[in-house]
């Protein structure tokens, strides 16, 4: 299921937007749940409580905080969730480009456009690892990982921790092993010898460190600092 969250002042566009989106999930079977808002100011105050969306569609134009302004705050926190903008006007590609906007919507709304858009958001999912599952054994048992809910790992020696949201397993591999197993879909970078990072909870790269989602910082090396930026631009543009 896709959570779907829009951000849009005027209905009559949020009413298309959830009859054509409704219209593709039928025909894929994907079902999608919508949340809706009609400004960025009240998108915030639920943002700051529950960040459950997978997708977020925001109007450019709107009083108050705009769309441009909103993505830029959402992005200080989380560079994981699919960004679409919907405007009357295309003069906001660069803006796009600075917040990972992953599509933009042109008004008025073409049904065969959000298709795309929604396939563009589903494939981006998959390539970011979603089907992936490691088997490995930790705390004495085998257990099952998805990739995509790893947020780092960190070596020791020749072991690792692997951060799973709330969860931390102490796994009897080595850092090399895990690079090897996760290096499909580009969605994890060695930004440091003893930390391996998942690209969708990076909310921010700084000169020397990495801020995730829920504030943790990861070392980051001089001497990767610059395939890190690489790997992160091309992960969002891609998607």
């Amino acid at each position: 299921m896709l959570n779907i969250a829009i951000v849009e002042d005027e209905s009559a566009h949020a009413d298309l937007l959830v009859q054509y989106i409704g219209e593709w999930s039928a025909k894929n079977q994907i079902r999608c749940q919508f949340q809706f808002f009609s400004n960025a100011e009240s998108f915030l105050f639920e943002w700051e409580e529950n960040r459950v969306w997978d997708a977020l569609f925001l109007d450019i134009q709107m009083p108050g905080i705009d769309g441009v302004e909103l993505a830029r705050r959402i992005r200080e926190q989380d560079g994981r969730v699919a960004i679409v903008f919907t405007t009357g006007i295309t003069d906001y590609l660069q803006e796009g480009y600075e917040v990972a906007a992953l599509h933009y919507l042109v008004k008025p709304l073409d049904k065969q456009k959000v298709a795309i858009c929604m396939e563009r958001i589903t494939d981006g999912r998959e390539q970011a690892g979603d089907g992936q599952v490691c088997l490995v054994e930790a705390e004495g048992a085998s257990m099952r990982i998805r990739a995509k809910d790893i947020t780092y790992i960190e070596a020791f020696s020749h072991e690792t921790e692997v951060h799973v949201k709330q969860s931390v397993y102490r796994v009897r591999e080595g850092i090399g092993v895990w690079q090897e197993r996760l290096s499909g879909g580009g969605l994890f970078v060695l930004c440091h010898r003893s930390y391996l990072v998942n690209l969708l909870y990076v909310a921010r790269i700084d000169k020397t460190e990495l801020v995730l989602d829920g504030g943790e910082q990861i070392p980051l090396s001089r001497r990767s600092r610059r395939e890190v930026n690489e790997a992160f631009i091309h992960f969002y543009s891609r998607k």
